[in-house]
């Protein structure tokens, strides 16, 4: 978790030009997949003055703009809000939610650049001001139950005009356009950066064909495909595009690379076991930090928490494990809590632990962060005792035995219900 604008990534989605910067220099800018905008500097190269889109940049070059003669200037946007580094991520979003500029730029206290908030940037931000959910949900298994596979694209003809790809590539919600042929169903595809690097190489005409430039490397997978299947093939096949199918080989959506990254997410790393306990506590650390393996600050509701993970420790005594690492808020100042979880004995195995919710420590830490700091550590705890059981099967009891080892019993995945913790 971070705290402030200055702990995060703000070095991508972006390209930066000079002021007599040209529209087809900025489709250049614009071509590498992780560019969503170019900011341009001021005469003499004089701070940030302006940002073009890649869905503006579209719209201009759509209604036969010339790429070469027009300058970026003439149709860059400028209502730029600036804000310090150190600015608290809530205040931050409070005020761009309040200003609604064209562009956020992020300074430090000597007035120097260090970055542009990206629209994923900011969900990210609004996302860390709640660190966990009421309710765990059930995990997705498959492509179609992962991921919304209508968005991002639109269908053409094949035969129909570069001109009319890049009109419809205008819209934000559009990244992708299919081509369909008049038998085969899907048969190419052109990507927002796919048409931009051809504007930038001056090919943009209103006779060019779609069929003449897209990309037709395709993979076509069915919508009930597992997610570690779907991932492995993709990894291997390397295709311009994934077309996927329902079980009448009818065409249901387009699997975007945002999407590919989406399905990634829901897939848990390999976790070591050997029926002990010893890598659980390094597990623990990874998912608090998002594999930094540093200390991190939490958000909720205006109040912040640092969590000193680095001095984490996992102990066992019989079927209860305690979990304990030290805390700091600006009212507790330093304190140490210890979460107590009871995983049970072979007798009453089962899919749920009971857990000691007094943390013992400090009013401030029980009161506002207890129930938050529980449930993600249970979360955490839940995933570790799933990795122990054969893939695509999960633990549909677990308890620890009389030599204190983890005992599971794998469960089909098709019947994986919510866990609870009492």
């Amino acid at each position: 978790m971070v705290s402030t604008l200055g702990e995060l990534n703000l070095r991508d989605e972006y390209a930066i030009l000079e002021y007599n910067a040209v529209l087809a220099d900025a489709a250049k800018a614009l071509s590498p997949v992780q560019h969503s905008a170019v900011l341009v500097r001021g005469k003499k190269g004089k701070g940030i003055v302006g940002i073009l889109k890649m869905q503006v940049l579209l719209h201009h070059l759509a209604e036969g703009t010339d790429p070469v003669s027009t300058p970026v200037t003439s149709i860059m946007q400028t209502e730029i809000l600036r804000l310090r580094s150190n600015t608290p991520i809530d205040k931050a979003v409070e005020i761009i939610q309040e200003r609604q500029p064209h562009a956020v730029i992020v300074i430090n206290d000597q007035d120097t650049f260090e970055g542009y908030i990206s629209a994923a940037d900011f969900r990210e931000m609004k996302s860390k001001m709640l660190i966990a959910s009421q309710h765990e949900n059930v995990a997705p298994e498959t492509i179609g139950e992962a991921v919304d596979l209508r968005d991002e694209f639109r269908i053409v003809s094949v035969d129909d005009t570069l001109d009319s790809a890049a009109l419809l590539l205008r819209r934000p919600s559009v990244q992708f356009v299919l081509a369909q042929g008049p038998k085969k169903g899907i048969e190419g595809v052109l990507s927002v950066q796919h048409v931009l690097r051809i504007i930038a190489g001056g090919k943009l005409g209103r006779k060019e064909k779609i069929k003449k430039h897209m990309k037709t490397n395709l993979l076509r997978l069915r919508e009930n495909t597992p997610l570690d299947i779907a991932l492995d093939t993709i990894r291997e096949r390397e295709p311009d595009g994934v077309i996927v199918l329902d079980q009448e080989n009818m065409f249901v959506g387009f699997l975007s690379p945002s999407d590919f990254r989406e399905l990634s997410g829901h897939i848990v790393e390999e976790i070591e076991h050997d029926g002990t306990f010893n890598s659980l506590g390094p597990h623990l650390i990874r998912r608090y930090t998002n594999g930094q393996e540093c200390t991190v600050v939490w958000t909720h509701l205006g109040s912040e928490i640092i969590i000193y993970t680095n001095e984490l420790t996992v102990e066992q005594d019989g079927e209860v494990i305690f979990i304990e690492f030290p805390v700091e808020t600006d009212q507790s100042g330093r304190q140490v809590v210890t979460i107590e979880f009871n995983l049970g004995s072979e007798s009453n195995s089962n899919r749920s632990a009971t857990v000691q919710r007094n943390l013992e420590t400090h009013e401030i830490i029980q009161e506002v962060w207890g129930k938050l700091v529980i449930e993600k550590t249970w979360e955490h705890v839940l995933e570790w005792i799933d990795a122990s059981t054969p893939r695509r099967t999960f633990a549909g009891e677990f308890s620890v035995d009389q030599k204190g080892l983890l005992v599971t019993k794998p469960t089909s995945t098709t019947r994986k219900e919510v866990n609870a913790v009492v």
